[in-house]
């Protein structure tokens, strides 16, 4: 399998107990594919939530995302307005979206299967 990036989209919510699900779910997918960058997105601001600095904030993901190769989508993402937006902007911008594991191999095993053409 090639490096690739996969942003992890997580609900966040002002609550700091999201930011280390989301990194133990980085940690974890880690563990499993070596070879793949996994990116918490919760982790790369580097900011308290505030509301001031969402819009900025995301606008800033949002640029990270697009240049990552998959976006994996975690639990009760739906609820959330932040990964309603990094779901949809995935979606407009062609990169592929993973909302479980089984799919995150299958994306990730078709970009192989591209790159060797």
């Amino acid at each position: 399998m090639h490096h690739y990036l996969v942003y992890v989209s997580h609900k966040y919510g002002g609550r700091d107990y999201n930011v280390e699900k989301a990194r133990k779910i980085c940690c974890d997918l880690a563990e499993q594919l070596p070879e793949v960058l996994f990116i918490p997105a919760l982790s790369v601001t580097c900011r308290r939530y505030s509301r001031r600095h969402y819009a900025d904030d995301l606008s800033l993901l949002l640029e990270l995302e697009s240049r990552c190769d998959v976006v994996y989508m975690t639990e009760d993402w739906e609820s959330s307005l932040g990964c309603q937006t990094e779901y949809e902007f995935a979606k407009r911008n062609g990169i592929p979206v993973a909302e479980s594991y089984p799919e995150l191999l299958a994306i990730l095993n078709s970009l192989d299967r591209e790159e060797l053409k």
